[in-house]
């Protein structure tokens, strides 16, 4: 006879254990189902955390560094300084913070099991089978990323604007400082930016491009060599992923099914850091679920729906990135450092 749980979340990232954690608080039985074999085995984010996730979610010290300000450069490495005062980021040792937050999730009550592959779902009566695991669930989470399969099983909107990452950490150098770097290129990051950004242990050298187009990482690297030395450091580490930037889906939910993190598009449309939506937004989940189950609230996905942040600033930043030319007006003067100051500051340390 097939276990049943009350949910079942198919994805151990950040939206995925906030969400199970949230759950499982509430009382209900909950299991995670995630590919990998462990926690943090494959890092798809560079895992910046920006202050109110960090007011809001409890991080070990040892887990994090604080950047205090932002460096947004041209493409020939004039750069303009912003920050805000006590506005901060945290970065993030990302597969650490992961490996916490599976622990803390196991410790709210929540089943974990990593290796385990989401192979579809079939309705069953008022809930699910999971086909290949033996298991049934009240309720479906797709927090299965990007290429979510759980929006493939259920026939809801899939993530067609992305972005193609990819992102190296070097050795870390004494001098790298506490600012977040980040690159205007049009010749190497067409489409989005590229950033440099002092972590935990190490320096992380990143570039997003247009899905269609190849990011170069080394002619990035050797461009902004100069500036951090980076031919003088090892490599430790290579990932890479998409990046949705379309924003919230349309069709995130369905009767009993609900898509959160990136699977529903939950991150910011320009400066893509979806890891504050993923937290808080999946915890609204976890509570939403819960008080739907009983029968005493709407869809938990038109909860989220109400919740989700406008991003308007965001959204008319990724339209002027896409459509003019951001980096030659800036090198022209025909966008002048105040205008782009304003509305850089509006990008970085705005939530809406």
């Amino acid at each position: 006879m097939a276990a049943t749980y009350d949910i079942a979340v198919i994805g151990a990232g950040f939206a995925g254990l906030a969400c199970a954690r949230r759950a499982a608080e509430r009382g209900l039985s909950v299991v995670v189902l995630d590919r990998q074999s462990g926690p943090g085995e494959r890092i798809h984010t560079t895992g910046i955390l920006v202050k109110e996730a960090w007011e809001e979610w409890a991080v070990p010290a040892p887990l994090v560094r604080r950047i205090s300000r932002v460096r947004v450069y041209t493409p020939n490495h004039r750069f303009l300084e912003l920050d805000r005062d006590r506005y901060f980021f945290m970065a993030t040792d990302t597969g650490s913070l992961m490996r916490h937050l599976a622990e803390e999730t196991r410790g709210a009550g929540a089943e974990i099991r990593f290796g385990e592959k989401y192979q579809g779902a079939t309705r069953n009566g008022a809930g699910f089978a999971l086909e290949g695991s033996g298991m049934a669930c009240r309720f479906l989470v797709g927090a299965d990323g990007a290429r979510s399969r759980v929006a493939e099983s259920f026939g809801l909107d899939r993530n067609l604007r992305v972005l193609k990452g990819v992102e190296w950490e070097f050795e870390p150098a004494p001098g790298d400082g506490d600012c977040l770097h980040c690159f205007i290129d049009p010749e190497c990051a067409p489409g989005y930016i590229g950033w440099v950004v002092p972590g935990v242990k190490v320096t992380q050298v990143g570039l997003a491009v247009h899905r269609h187009l190849k990011a170069d990482m080394q002619r990035f690297v050797d461009r902004i060599d100069p500036l951090f030395g980076l031919s003088d450091r090892a490599v430790l580490e290579k990932r890479g992923g998409v990046i949705p930037i379309g924003g919230l889906l349309r069709r995130f939910h369905a009767d009993r099914v609900l898509l959160i993190g990136d699977a529903a598009g939950m991150v910011s449309p320009l400066t893509a850091g979806g890891i504050h939506n993923a937290y808080r937004l999946g915890r609204l989940a976890g509570d939403a679920i819960a008080d739907h189950l009983d029968g005493s609230a709407p869809h938990p996905g038109r909860v989220v729906r109400k919740e989700y942040p406008n991003h308007v600033w965001k959204r008319a930043a990724r339209w002027s990135f896409d459509r003019l030319p951001v980096a030659p007006a800036l090198e022209a003067g025909l966008l002048t450092r105040s205008l782009f100051r304003r509305l850089a500051e509006r990008v970085f340390f705005s939530r809406m």
